[in-house]
Parts: C-alpha cells; structure tokens; sequence
C-alpha cells in the first residue's frame, strides 16, 4: 500500500524518515501530550489535533475546521519538514493520524505514511521507545500548494443530495448514523443520501484490512464521479479517504462535517436508512 507503512519497514527507514505522533482522545484534551512525555516512537514529534491540526470552532464550519494555514506552516517548519520530507504519522487508532495524513495532503505534499497498527503495533512488534523528548532541528522552509480537490465544503454537500454523480459517504459508526446513539449533536442521524461506511469497519484487529476486502467495501462506490466523506469533524472522514485513495482519486473530505451541517437549523436529517450501511 502506498498511504500505510508496515513496523517493519518503518524500523528499516527510522533514520530517513520525519515521525510525528498524533495520538489523541476525546474526553481528555491532554491526552495525546501526557502519553507522548510517557514514551513514544524514539525521534518522534507531537502534534496536537486541535492546536495544530484544527483551527477555531465558530458558529459553522464544524467543531474541527481547518487551521489558519499560516500558523500549520510555521508548526512544521518548527519541525524541520520540508516538501521532500518522508512522513509517517502514528496514534493508536489510525483516525487523528489519518487527519494528520489528510492535512499534508492538502498543502501538496507526496511523501507520507500512515503507520499501520498505530502505537500498539509498533510496541508489540518491539519498536525502539523513549520518553526524552526529540530536540528541534532547523527551522525549514515549506513552500505548499493548495490541493482543493480533496476538499469539499457545505454547498457540494448540498449539491450532492441531489447529484446522482456524487456520493456522500458516512463514516461514524452504524448507530450513529442511523440515529439512535449521537453522543456529541443535538440532532441524530445523518446528512440525507450517505450511505454509510463506518471507518472502524476498514480496519481489522486494528491494522487496515486486505486489498481484497477494501475493494469489495468500496465496490458498491464504482458507479460514482466524486466522493465526499463526512463524519463528525472530519477526523474518521480523513480515514476513509486515506483507504479510498489507495484505489481511486475521485475521494474528497467534508471537513466540517456533521457538526458544520447540524449548525444551520435549515439542513434536513436522515434517520434509519439500514439499506444504506455498507459494512463488512
């Protein structure tokens, strides 16, 4: 696969390669920072999802738009990242990092891995740890590019409500999406028309599942021109995209979301449509 690495090969190129851990939690901003000061992959960087790789919630946009691209800029060039920069990004469960992998993405960047398994795999498969703290190089210089294509906003979402050559594909869980648990939204269910492919779903004892069965969970996505993932803030979204585009490049992300949709009181909501659940 392109967009994932293995622990393997990751050991193999340790040394030709920027490492930045993503790890994060929900129900404790300081999670991600915590565990890094703990241990982490030996030359590894932090970086934040929501100091670094989300800028500030308003009124619509969603609870994780984009950064001021400016200040993302400065952070990795305070990392000494550089456009021919080799970039692997690790968390625990692949989702922030996918985020991650997303973001470099969108400024044009080739060169970046997702590291399959995440940490857990990294530590099982006795990966080097440390708890000292990577020292900064060089400041650097990054000249980026905008990639638009893998960005979708709210009016293609509502165009593709009504487009039958676009799909809108959710990724948060089944329940989620059929309305019957929202823990994070005043309104349950999903944007009208999405099918529905749970991120967890491309995953498989915790490490991306085979090419065979990725290609049979997208299967159903053939008939389409353009793909637009949504889930809650555009973290789950961001792994659906990162599996998607090992085959196709029609794939891009609503970065705001559920939550950016559910902020204008006019957009309507699906519930309970089990027929469009794609799983696995």
């Amino acid at each position: 696969m392109n967009n994932f690495i293995s622990v393997n090969r990751l050991k193999e190129n340790l040394k030709e390669v920027v490492i930045l851990d993503v790890r994060f939690d929900l129900h404790d901003k300081e999670y991600g920072q915590k565990k890094y000061k703990e241990e982490h992959i030996d030359g590894s960087f932090f970086i934040d999802l929501d100091r670094d790789l989300a800028g500030v919630k308003k009124e619509h946009g969603g609870s994780r738009p984009l950064p001021e691209m400016g200040e993302f800029i400065e952070k990795i060039e305070r990392l000494g990242i550089t456009k021919d920069s080799s970039i692997v990004v690790y968390d625990e469960e692949m989702v922030t990092a996918a985020r991650a992998f997303w973001m470099f993405k969108y400024i044009g960047h080739e060169d970046i891995k997702i590291l399959d398994g995440g940490y857990a795999q990294w530590v099982k498969e006795g990966g080097r740890v440390t708890e000292e703290e990577t020292p900064l190089p060089e400041n650097s210089r990054y000249d980026f590019e905008i990639q638009n294509d893998i960005y979708a906003e709210i009016n293609e979402v509502k165009e593709g409500i009504l487009d039958k050559d676009i799909s809108l594909v959710e990724c948060r869980s089944h329940e989620r999406y059929l309305g019957l648990n929202e823990p994070f939204y005043s309104k349950p269910g999903h944007i009208p028309t999405a099918l529905c492919i749970d991120s967890k779903s491309l995953l498989k004892d915790g490490k991306v599942r085979s090419i065979d069965e990725l290609k049979e969970i997208f299967r159903r996505l053939d008939k389409y021109k353009n793909i637009v993932f949504s889930c809650g803030s555009g973290v789950n979204a961001s792994l659906d995209y990162a599996v998607y585009s090992e085959f196709f490049s029609n794939g891009k992300v609503y970065i705001g979301s559920y939550s950016d949709w559910t902020s204008y009181s006019e957009n309507p909501i699906e519930t309970k449509n089990e027929n469009s659940i794609i799983s696995n």
